[in-house]
């Protein structure tokens, strides 16, 4: 029983967490910019290439990390809080409409 709640916390938690830190009006002010070349770090994982720009979404990057976690180590109360704020984080990021779009026509880097 106490595992499930921590799970269903978790879980609220992080769909808060990556609500804040990835809704497009909000982050602009509140997460700095960060890029080594061409690899955009924050605000989004962004890699410039050529004429295209991909996006790897928080919820693509989340789902690899949750599915890694679920095949290393069994049973549902290892990692459980890990589990539930990538899973929250996961719910979050597919709401947008463009959650599947990872390729773009390039975009401006920021300075």
């Amino acid at each position: 029983m106490n595992a499930v709640v921590i799970f269903v916390v978790s879980v609220f938690v992080g769909y808060i967490f990556f609500l804040y830190l990835s809704h497009p009006e909000k982050k602009k002010n509140k997460v700095p910019h960060l890029r080594i070349g061409n690899v955009e770090l924050l605000p989004n994982f962004k890699i410039h290439f050529r004429s295209k720009t991909y996006h790897l979404h928080h919820w693509l990057t989340l789902s690899l990390l949750t599915a890694l976690v679920l095949t290393t180590f069994e049973g549902f109360n290892h990692l459980i809080l890990l589990k539930g704020i990538a899973i929250g984080g996961i719910l979050q990021g597919l709401r947008y409409p463009d959650r599947f779009k990872i390729r773009h026509p390039r975009q401006k880097l920021y300075d």
